[in-house]
């Protein structure tokens, strides 16, 4: 069976280029450990010429919210190309909105994906009630089965195949768990996930040496929506990829910072850190049901700067029971420590508790509010010259 993999994503935006998704490496992976053979294609976008060239037995698409009308056209394009060929959507749009299921979709993979594609790749993607986790068309109404449970331990799942992308010069990154302990009001990711679940710390280790030996890399993204839940995990992590003599990038937690946990991942090679802050308000912070304050802020910026460590933050926007003076306190946050950041407007993502049941698919794309004011800074400034030399 040809398999192909689509990835739809925004082309014209580089954001979304900057790193191949996992989940076509995990799947392949798993299948092959568990002796289902498939040939695989991956892309970013398809055409009629590219679906002639490969002739796929089914499309395999994974698609955010944001992305979803683009989605939907691929599936359109892949069933007018044929009418026979099976087109699966997985990932997060489709686990928050099983019922969006577009009419040229034959099935939607809800929550984690191996096990279910496994399963449905053994029936040759026919779908029954007993393949948990999907959603699919019967005669013209929608079924959803009953919920897949989560592949534990997380280690029972093979590292992914990232020869499948074929993008040797992309930034290299991993996931070392699987959800996260918080569920801050706008976050769709620990919705997803359900619970946490972490990989041992020597299967961590062996992927990042696979990572290393395949790609030649020196620097490694650590993907996670919170690194640092686990001091003592992230130090027996840090005793065993030490050695490597690599660098990494890692997400964390204002009010998770210490002194201890910083220098843990100074010594391991982190070279960046990445925040999550939001607000420097805490009305809003408390609104966003964030489980950290201000001063849990300030504190991080300080430990994180005393250990020469790279600290980049973002911040949300937009917030329902937001005032001036609650992005006035943001802002003067942010010029006092000088810091590098993003600026997003609030998203109601499906499946928070923010969704409002819109199907304005198109309004759940990140706006980042940086650019463009960078943009306007520098056309500003170049009106400015043209008016100083005239």
């Amino acid at each position: 069976m040809k398999v192909l993999f689509v990835n739809a994503i925004d082309l014209k935006n580089a954001v979304h280029k900057r790193y191949c998704p996992l989940a076509f490496g995990y799947l392949t992976s798993y299948c092959h450990m568990n002796g289902a053979e498939f040939e695989p294609y991956y892309l970013e976008s398809i055409n009629e010429a590219s679906l002639r060239k490969i002739n796929p037995d089914l499309v395999a698409i994974t698609s955010t919210t944001a992305n979803y009308n683009l989605t939907k056209s691929y599936a359109i394009l892949a069933k007018k190309f044929n009418p026979h060929i099976k087109v699966v959507i997985g990932g997060v749009h489709i686990s928050a909105v099983p019922h969006s299921l577009s009419p040229h979709m034959d099935i939607g993979v809800v929550g984690e994906g191996e096990q279910t594609f496994l399963e449905l790749l053994q029936a040759d993607f026919e779908p029954d009630n007993n393949i948990k986790g999907i959603v699919y068309w019967d005669d013209s109404r929608i079924q959803k089965t009953e919920e897949r449970p989560l592949i534990e331990p997380l280690d029972l799942i093979p590292h992914p195949n990232r020869s499948l992308f074929g993008f040797n010069d992309r930034n290299q990154y991993i996931f070392t768990s699987r959800g996260c302990c918080y569920r801050c009001k706008f976050c769709s990711s620990s919705r997803f996930w359900k619970k946490v679940r972490f990989h041992s710390p020597e299967y961590v280790a062996e992927e990042i040496k696979q990572i290393k030996e395949q790609f030649q890399s020196s620097h490694i993204n650590i993907y996670d929506d919170l690194f640092i839940m686990n001091a003592e995990r992230v130090k027996r992590i840090r005793d065993l990829v030490k050695p490597f003599g690599m660098t990494y990038a890692v997400t964390a937690r204002a009010n998770l910072i210490t002194d201890d946990i910083t220098a843990t991942l100074k010594d391991m090679g982190v070279t960046a850190i990445g925040i999550g802050m939001e607000s420097h308000s805490q009305r809003i912070l408390d609104y966003l049901d964030k489980g950290n304050t201000v001063e849990d802020n300030q504190r991080a910026v300080d430990i994180i700067r005393s250990h020469g460590i790279h600290l980049h933050c973002s911040f949300i926007r937009d917030v329902p029971i937001e005032k001036k003076d609650d992005l006035k306190k943001t802002f003067q946050f942010i010029k006092r420590n000088s810091l590098p950041y993003d600026l997003y407007r609030l998203t109601k993502f499906p499946n928070t508790p923010l969704y409002d049941d819109s199907t304005d698919w198109d309004a759940c794309k990140i706006h980042n509010y940086v650019p463009f004011q960078i943009k306007l800074r520098q056309k500003i400034s170049r009106i400015f010259k043209t008016f100083q030399w005239s």
